[in-house]
């Protein structure tokens, strides 16, 4: 089967992949339903190895999801749209997304990478997700879609993993009575 990069692909791996790499929050629910749009200053197509490869400031946008980086690489095995592997590479590759709640959630790293068919995200150099004032920073971070499930690592006994979190910030995770406070 021939790679294809349709609407419909795209949406699927931008959804995923950003989904993937929030703190557990919900996207922002119209974004699903938007185009993907991906600028970037070259485009290759492997139909044969089912490899589209944008390179030169590529930016991608669906809804308020938006990937900034300088190459972004999407393989999938044997032509299965369900076993697509997400690559993005910078100085750093970084996402933004704004969830339903009101928060954004955004991070960086110097690789994202997405394995659709494990529901796997692995953020690796100088990985670092925030929502709001919460944040971890180390090495490599990975998370399970899922499961909800992240681990982040340092190499190295000189190196640390860094976790901010801000109770007050974290309340209405739990279903919470308390409104979330919106400015103007």
């Amino acid at each position: 089967m021939k790679f294809k990069m349709n609407k419909n692909s795209l949406k699927l791996l931008l959804v995923s992949t950003l989904l993937a790499t929030s703190l557990p929050a919900l996207a922002l629910t119209g974004d699903s339903d938007k185009p993907v749009n991906i600028d970037s200053v070259n485009q290759a197509l492997d139909l044969q190895g089912n490899v589209a490869t944008f390179t030169g400031n590529v930016i991608v946008t669906q809804g308020s999801i938006k990937i900034t980086a300088d190459k972004v690489v999407v393989t999938r095995p044997g032509g299965d749209s369900k076993k697509t592997i997400v690559d993005a590479y910078g100085t750093p590759a970084t996402f933004y997304q704004m969830q339903d709640n009101g928060k954004p959630v955004q991070g960086h790293a110097s690789k994202l990478h997405y394995e659709l068919a494990n529901d796997f995200v692995e953020l690796t150099g100088n990985a670092f997700i925030q929502q709001q004032d919460s944040n971890i920073k180390g090495d490599r971070i990975t998370y399970l879609v899922k499961e909800q499930k992240m681990q982040a690592f340092s190499q190295g006994d000189s190196k640390r993993v860094t976790t901010v979190l801000v109770p007050s910030q974290l309340q209405d995770k739990n279903g919470s009575s308390a409104s979330p406070k919106k400015s103007n």
